[in-house]
């Protein structure tokens, strides 16, 4: 198993992987640790239509997940490790670390090229990393918190969301030189792109919208109010519709990816993050970061399956290679989940919806210092009155 210490710096092998691979056996445990936490935990959980076939330890916030199907190993972005962790799929073991720069959020590959990227937030760049040498060859500057980024392998653009600076970057693949700076709105982050249409979406986390950009004119051409919170986008070629995740509102906009407008806004779990779609278009696959879990939803909304994962789990792909094989980035506890989504279709009756354990409990009592006089306060001293808490988080 390999190690990786805060900074990102990868060590030598240790003996003793698993080998799992993508087989439904029997469920396993291992306690070997990386960045203290368990390297991998098999918990066959059998729940309605999806499977956690394994879980492996990556580092610290990890985000944003991609495969590479030619040598079916999965590459983590980890924001805080300053890393790209490598995952074997076959043993469903952690190979190394591929140090890149500061925060790397999002992560996306060419294979045209037999390249890869990541958005490196705090360093204002986009690192380029060589799929067969695993080693990063070029840096490229890009605007403000870059967080999030969109492969147009037939355009051969990378396209990359400034969340500060409130600009859609454009990049060439070929020349790794930065293009453009489209103008989009504050809290730009993830893109995706509709190249039958020859648009490209930004959504916008801060002012709740969505950039449509003209791809041949490099121009924004339309702005798209959603819900709450956006933060992650899918085009669906097949039916020509667009969703975008609304993390604060936990739904998911549904809209005509022609037209703009919004055909319906799908109530889905708490805290959504992630979101990616099947090869055949007819469902979505959702990380729901306030719950732990990793849902299947049905283009109409319906939930078809629901899963527990990882904790406040983020960045979603599908396998290229076993498109009923799902990964799932677990922020929270610095792990990568691997799910099956055994559903043919949809299922015939909505699995059941349990309530958490908490829900109906009294508020426990707990203790926070005060920001001015550091005077510790306690939750009791307000008990049967009305009051705000404010939670921050960096996602």
């Amino acid at each position: 198993m390999s190690r990786a210490d805060p900074e990102g710096q990868s060590y030598a092998e240790e003996p003793g992987g698993h080998a799992a691979g993508f087989d439904d056996g029997p469920s396993c445990r291992l306690d070997a640790v990386v960045e203290e936490g368990p390297s991998c935990r098999l918990d066959a959980l059998a729940e309605a239509g999806a499977r956690v076939l394994g879980e492996v330890e990556v580092g610290l916030d990890p985000e944003g997940v991609v495969v590479d199907p030619r040598t079916n190993r999965a590459y983590v972005a980890c924001s805080r490790s300053n890393h790209v962790a490598i995952v074997d799929l076959t043993s469903l073991t952690r190979l190394g670390a591929i140090p890149v720069g500061n925060e790397p959020i999002d992560i996306a590959i060419d294979e045209v090229s037999r390249r890869m990227f990541t958005a490196d937030a705090r360093s204002d760049q986009v690192s380029v990393i060589d799929l067969d040498t695993e080693q990063v060859v070029a840096t490229v500057p890009v605007g403000s918190y870059p967080a999030g980024l969109c492969v147009d392998p037939e355009g051969r653009r990378l396209y990359c969301g400034d969340t500060m600076g409130a600009t859609m970057s454009v990049v060439d693949l070929d020349r790794l030189e930065r293009l453009a700076a489209v103008e989009a709105e504050l809290g730009a982050g993830a893109v995706a792109v509709d190249t039958r249409h020859g648009r490209g979406y930004c959504v916008n986390f801060i002012t709740a919208s969505v950039t449509v950009v003209d791809l041949d004119r490099l121009a924004p051409t339309e702005r798209l109010g959603v819900g709450e919170g956006p933060c992650a986008v899918v085009v669906n070629p097949v039916l020509d519709e667009l969703y975008v995740v609304n993390s604060l509102a936990s739904t998911v906009a549904r809209l005509d990816a022609v037209t703009g407008e919004q055909l319906a806004e799908l109530p889905v779990p708490n805290a959504p993050v992630g979101i990616t779609i099947s090869p055949g278009g007819d469902r979505l696959y959702l990380a729901n970061r306030g719950d732990g879990s990793m849902s299947v939803i049905g283009i109409d909304g319906r939930e078809w399956a629901r899963t527990r994962v990882g904790t406040a789990p983020g960045g979603v792909a599908v396998h290229p290679s076993d498109q009923t094989v799902v990964l799932v980035a677990n922020a929270g506890d610095g792990t990568l989940t691997i799910v099956r989504d055994t559903l043919e279709g949809p299922p015939a009756e909505r699995p059941p919806e349990e309530p958490h354990p908490l829900v109906g409990q009294r508020l426990p009592d707990f203790a926070l210092p005060e920001l001015r006089s550091g005077k510790l306060r306690h939750q009791s001293e307000w008990a049967d009155k009305k009051y705000i808490l404010n939670f921050f988080a960096s996602w």
